[in-house]
């Protein structure tokens, strides 16, 4: 009975043991951070800089040329001129979603883009990286985002004088 009872202990530990190390489902992960940017991107464009700001983590870094914003409320601040704006969109897409081994800590990599709300031709696009950090509630938010835009196209060349 008693070897009985210790094989029976050693099968328990063994399964607590396992379920301790299994590995994080990246797949999962990939998926879900996908998700949280394509969220992030509609509720922005419904809800302007308060959505903006409700998708960073408290301690969120928002990089711009020449100074960084952190937390929500100075977020907040930098994106509301821009994103109250009624005549223009700002608008982006995920091309690319990479994950750490861990599973708490992603990025994602895209192209955004500003034009008329109305449509038509965008007036600036550019690149963006985000990194996301699950959070306790099993969410995704914002740690670090930044972009740069694209180079302005050159004039057309003048024509040839003969």
């Amino acid at each position: 009975m008693r070897i009985r009872g210790s094989a029976v202990t050693v099968a328990a530990a063994a399964l607590v043991l396992s379920a301790c190390s299994r590995a994080p489902d990246l797949e999962a992960a990939r998926a879900a951070i996908r998700d949280a940017d394509v969220a992030f991107a509609q509720a922005s464009k419904a809800r302007g800089a308060d959505a903006w700001a409700e998708y960073f983590a408290d301690s969120g870094v928002q990089m711009n040329p020449g100074h960084n914003y952190v937390g929500k409320a100075a977020i907040r601040a930098l994106m509301a001129p821009d994103l109250a704006d009624t005549t223009h969109l700002l608008s982006w897409t995920p091309g690319s979603v990479e994950v750490a081994a861990s599973g708490d800590l992603g990025y994602t990599i895209g192209r955004w883009e500003l034009g008329p709300r109305a449509g038509g031709p965008a007036l600036v696009r550019g690149s963006y990286v985000t990194i996301w950090r699950k959070q306790p509630d099993g969410s995704w938010k914002v740690v670090l985002d930044a972009g740069n835009a694209d180079p302005a196209p050159a004039p057309p060349a003048a024509a040839k004088e003969k």
